[in-house]
């Protein structure tokens, strides 16, 4: 109650109203001694829950811009061997409105990513991490400002391979 953010224009404006309603889950589960599937999900409605006397449009019952009412992931980790571990990922963005008198919209994204690491020795382990592994085009934040959508490009698949030595 009382928080100052930003109307259509983005002019300040003070003694702004939200309200915020969701439920979390996460949830861990052991499909064999060396298969394990985790994942977490948010549902939630972010709202502007009044409309201030300065504010140029009228918001209250909005969502809040940039709030996405999904968010979610989804891991598979599975260890082959002693020295070998995986893991598949999943993150869900889901879509959002990307200013305060919801007119304009982003469709939220989808992401793969992988990840094994090898034990060469006791002391050396080599590693891969592939993120964006569907080179997927999306961004990393959404919004609307001065009269146009602005998107801030998330980054393309990468690749990395290195080694890591432990103590």
């Amino acid at each position: 109650e009382g928080f100052i953010f930003q109307d259509t224009t983005r002019a300040n404006v003070d003694n702004g109203e939200t309200r915020h309603q969701g439920v979390e889950i996460e949830g861990r589960f052991a499909l064999r001694d060396n298969l394990e599937v985790s994942a977490n999900w948010t549902l939630a409605r972010h709202r502007y829950d009044n409309n201030p006397a300065l504010s140029r449009e009228v918001i209250q019952g909005n969502d809040i811009d940039t709030a996405p009412r999904s968010m979610g992931g989804l891991q598979v980790n599975w260890a082959p061997t002693e020295r070998v571990t995986s893991e598949l990922e999943w993150v869900h963005i889901g879509p959002y409105f990307t200013n305060p008198d919801n007119t304009n919209r982003y469709d939220g994204h989808d992401l793969i990513n992988l990840r094994a690491n090898l034990a060469l020795t006791n002391v050396w382990q080599g590693f891969l991490r592939v993120t964006n592994l569907l080179d997927t085009d999306y961004a990393e934040r959404a919004d609307y400002a001065f009269g146009n959508e602005r998107f801030f490009v998330g980054e393309p698949r990468g690749v990395y391979i290195g080694f890591r030595r432990s103590n």
